[in-house]
């Protein structure tokens, strides 16, 4: 195996910012996993901002019980067309929308299979570990079984460190 490494001198200066061999590569499957909660939205909006860029790939799935029920359906078509338009206009991403039927973990899962992400993004509830254990988890059972890097966003982090910015600007 062999290494190659830059040699600068004393008086040159290093930037690992601006080194032009390494390129953020576009163009990258990226799964997020909504549904009609506050939580979802907040991991949604969260990986808009953070982690895609323009010209990824982000695949939006939403899980049904059946895609029988019209009603059910309907309103997750609703929501999936409202989260489609967000992302073009805020990250400029092509966006591919799925709503699958089943439970919630496995059909996440089974769709990070297909896609072969970089990445599945989901938000969740921030429940204790009793209750996870007690009521079941998609985003736990998502990180013990999903092919892809499971990437769970907790709620509140963002708010809370935006809070205690503004708290210390007040002083």
């Amino acid at each position: 195996m062999s290494f190659r490494m830059q040699t600068l001198n004393e008086e040159e200066e290093y930037s690992w910012t601006h080194n032009d061999s390494i390129d953020r590569r576009t163009g990258r499957d990226i799964m997020i996993a909504v549904d009609h909660g506050p939580k979802s939205k907040h991991a949604f909006d969260w990986a808009l901002r953070h982690f895609c860029c323009a010209g990824d790939i982000v695949h939006l799935v939403h899980s049904v019980s059946s895609l029988k029920n019209n009603i059910v359906y309907q309103a997750s078509q609703t929501l999936m067309e409202k989260l489609s338009v967000q992302a073009l206009k805020v990250s400029r991403v092509k966006i591919v929308t799925r709503i699958v039927e089943g439970d919630a973990g496995k059909a996440i899962c089974k769709e990070a299979e297909k896609v072969k992400p970089i990445a599945v993004v989901m938000g969740t509830r921030g429940r204790s570990l009793m209750q996870s254990v007690l009521q079941g988890s998609v985003s736990e059972y998502c990180f013990h079984n999903c092919k892809a890097a499971p990437v769970i966003i907790v709620p509140g982090i963002v708010e809370a460190r935006e809070e205690s910015v503004v708290s210390l600007d007040k002083k």
